[in-house]
């Protein structure tokens, strides 16, 4: 579940929201009724990262192994 709090929120609780980011994996911050921000814990922005990196080099693993195939494909 998504979890939103005001920016002013953020400016009088700052502590506060950075747990609740902690606990939910991120948090929206509003202001004037739209988002405007998000805070994320860093340990899951380096997750995703690990993530896209593996997702990188499966792919270009991928493409060595059948080099001679897309070779031929392309002709």
């Amino acid at each position: 579940m998504p979890i939103s709090v005001t920016a002013t929120e953020v400016a009088r609780n700052f502590s506060g929201v950075m747990e609740k980011a902690r606990a939910a994996g991120s948090v929206t911050v509003i202001k004037n009724s739209r988002p405007i921000a998000r805070i994320t814990p860093i340990d899951a922005v380096k997750g995703e990262r690990n993530a896209e990196s593996k997702a990188v080099r499966l792919g270009k693993e991928f493409i060595d192994e059948y080099a001679d195939v897309f070779a031929e494909l392309a002709k």
